[in-house]
């Protein structure tokens, strides 16, 4: 599939005589729809693969890419309700809520994962799954949580309410958590699906599980390509047991319980240790050989592991990377899109924006849930992406039907940063103008050469099955979300109008400009440029001060907009440091960074960057610091 996630169907454009000067110009292109065609008129850039090629006409009169099932507009949760006493988990509590045939799906957070407990709840409720609790890991989130409606019951655990950071102390404290909280799950008798709270839930699991009545125990991977292909939606084959299993989606029967419990006593033996790493170890330890408790002959793919006192062999499975997704295999891969399917599950690993990240992740995947006023209450300001299909493929190559090419003719890393900066730009005067007119960004798709990671490689993140371009590039591999701090005051995701969460009065009421006149393009700031620049604002404010979204076709340059030196100074201050990094080349001789850090300020000569460094030439890609 070529459609795109978000992107707005583009239309012909008619392209006339200019006659009446630059106000002629600005009335006669109101109705210009995006076009992300390059300045020299080549073809346009397709979009990224899509789990649907159907268009349709969304309310308020905008041609979208069908939206994946999950997106749609659900009930909001209650609020204000009495708050009792958080209870206790119990057998009681457990088996009130599991299903009629004993299942259960668990999660836990902290009172800054808040909002991730409630978008995972209300995706449950609206696939029509009740059967679920919410451990509640400190007192204020208990009370939030039961003041909402939620199904919670307390852990004790003494962490702290803020993100606890991957890899810190207290990450390392939770993984104990988790593995206690897997324990009494599994000792109350029922079988309990745990999953972290950025592992949303999209598609009812309980008939996945159901059909593998044998399975003991099933895990989620960090495994990044499909062992069996796109066209089997089963368990991973053998060689998925060599990777690294990922426990943010654990389903555990009450008959691995001797296992839950030495997997809890390794962590808490060596609390320094990863716990996903010791669930792995734990389960492939198996004991002494023993029986398998059932014929593999109807699962082949399930494995028989864990050892347990009786003799038998506990039954694993690797569920399926393409269906129970990291944030690689859907968000970069895009495995589920390239199957026209959607996800049972989506972890939001594999990111760089840290919480922030994770959020506008699964905005742009329309997998959110923000209160009505995200979507409502602000006015908004887009335009159109100016991506020159040269800067997309520039080695040439025919695109495939996904819009990629062979790996040989991807970019380079100066063609990359190229591309990316091109976009960057834009962005950046987009910001300028959003700020001066008092208006939230609805930022573009964004379109990288190269994958991103965390180490060397040469296009891709090692071992997956990405696929360059990257036509749907994640905001978070350019641009430091978390570093912005609250982007959602200032930003929207490229799939804001598309979303069936946003109302039709906020797409209906959709004003195109055409922005900056073609002669004043390409970052001019001379007076005339500011003179239109002003006009421009003053137009927004004033004529358009009614309509929701203004959408133009170009954007001025933000020193046009920024008149005097210390505004334009104190904008790039502000703004050096939103760019992220790309990571990695291979250091020269082994040695130092081999990060490249994104500059939203590259064009301008001379500036400083985010790191103080003096740039009086071209950009040209620099390691570190």
């Amino acid at each position: 599939s070529s459609s795109g996630a978000g992107m707005p169907k583009p239309e012909a454009h008619r392209a006339g005589k200019q006659r009446g000067g630059r106000g002629a110009w600005r009335r006669r292109h109101r109705g210009m729809a995006a076009k992300e065609v390059g300045a020299e008129g080549g073809s346009v850039v397709p979009n990224a693969s899509w789990w649907s090629d159907e268009q349709v006409m969304l309310p308020g009169g905008l041609m979208c890419p069908k939206p994946p099932p999950y997106a749609a507009a659900k009930p909001q949760l209650p609020t204000g309700l009495a708050s009792a006493e958080t209870p206790r988990l119990t057998a009681e509590l457990a088996k009130k809520h599991a299903s009629k045939d004993n299942l259960l799906i668990a999660t836990y957070v902290n009172f800054n994962r808040l909002d991730f407990a409630l978008t995972l709840v209300m995706h449950l409720l609206a696939m029509g799954n009740p059967h679920y609790l919410v451990g509640a890991m400190d007192d204020q989130v208990g009370h939030a949580l039961a003041s909402r409606g939620v199904n919670t019951f307390f852990m004790s655990t003494g962490l702290t309410t803020r993100d606890t950071g991957w890899g810190t102390p207290a990450f390392r404290q939770l993984g104990l958590h988790k593995a206690n909280l897997v324990l009494e799950l599994a000792r109350t008798g029922v079988d309990c699906l745990t999953v972290d709270a950025d592992a949303l839930l999209l598609r009812d699991p309980f008939p996945y599980l159901r059909a593998l009545p044998d399975a003991d125990v099933l895990t989620s991977s960090d495994y990044l390509v499909a062992t069996n292909g796109y066209a089997d939606e089963g368990l991973e084959g053998r060689s998925a047991f060599g990777a690294a299993f990922n426990i943010g989606y654990i389903f555990v029967r009450a008959t691995a319980v001797e296992f839950v419990k030495r997997w809890s006593k390794a962590c808490h033996r060596d609390p320094n240790a990863w716990d996903q790493n010791l669930f792995k170890s734990i389960l492939h330890s198996g004991g002494r050989r023993g029986r398998s408790s059932a014929p593999t002959a109807g699962n082949p793919r399930l494995q028989p592991m864990f050892t347990t006192s009786e003799g038998r062999q506990l039954m694993v499975g690797v569920l399926p990377v393409s269906l129970f997704a990291s944030g690689h295999t859907h968000f970069v891969s895009r495995m589920a899109h390239l199957m026209h399917t959607t996800p049972y599950m989506v972890h939001t690993t594999f990111q760089y924006g840290g919480a922030q990240g994770k959020r506008h992740r699964l905005r742009e995947g329309m997998m959110w849930e923000d209160g009505p006023e995200y979507y409502a209450k602000p006015q908004f300001l887009a335009y159109e992406l100016d991506l020159p299909y040269s800067l997309v493929y520039p080695n040439g190559g025919k695109p495939g039907s996904d819009g990629t090419v062979p790996f040989g003719q991807r970019t380079t890393v100066e063609q990359h940063f190229a591309l990316v900066h091109h976009q960057l730009r834009q962005l950046r005067n987009a910001l300028a103008l959003a700020q001066a007119t008092g208006r939230v960004l609805i930022l573009p798709r964004l379109v990288c050469g190269l994958d991103r990671a965390w180490m060397p490689h040469s296009g891709i993140f090692p071992g997956s099955a990405a696929r360059l371009p990257l036509l749907d590039c994640p905001a978070d591999h350019v641009i430091d979300l978390e570093r912005i701090g609250r982007p959602e005051e200032l930003l929207r995701e490229h799939s804001f109008l598309c979303n069936p969460r946003t109302p039709a009065s906020v797409r209906g009421s959709v004003v195109r400009l055409a922005g900056t006149p073609p002669d004043l393009r390409g970052g001019d700031t001379s007076p005339a440029a500011a003179a239109a620049a002003a006009a421009l604002v003053q137009e927004i404010r004033t004529s358009h001060a009614g309509s929701k979204v203004v959408r133009l076709a170009a954007v001025p340059d933000y020193r046009a907009l920024l008149t005097t030196s210390r505004e334009a100074l104190d904008f790039e201050r502000r703004h050096a440091s939103w760019g992220s990094l790309w990571c990695c080349n291979r250091p020269p001789n082994g040695r130092g960074p081999g990060h490249i850090w994104y500059d939203l300020f590259a064009d301008v000569v001379p500036h400083t960057d985010r790191h103080n460094r003096r740039w009086e030439g071209p950009w040209v890609p620099k390691m570190g610091p």
